[in-house]
């Protein structure tokens, strides 16, 4: 009976750490003045899912010099 009261516990802890792994983020940029893109990718050394995926972001940046230049960053997490 004790070994089934460990086994359960041990199983239950096991489900609230998060798993701390190398992971990649690749994102590709694309400006809105150029055909020019390009790639840049960054890897998280020990990092659970949810933290990596929170630098891992998409989104769109304006350039205050340049407002009609805009600027699309498309990422993806592994």
């Amino acid at each position: 009976m004790k070994k089934i009261m460990i086994i359960a516990i041990v199983a239950t802890a096991s489900t609230f750490v998060a798993c701390k792994k190398e992971r990649t983020c690749t994102c590709t940029y694309n400006n809105s003045g150029s055909s020019n893109t390009y790639t840049e990718i960054t890897t998280y050394d020990k990092t659970s899912k949810k933290v990596a995926r929170n630098s891992c972001t998409s989104g769109k940046s304006y350039d205050q010099a340049h407002p009609a230049d805009i600027q699309t960053r498309v990422c993806d997490l592994k």
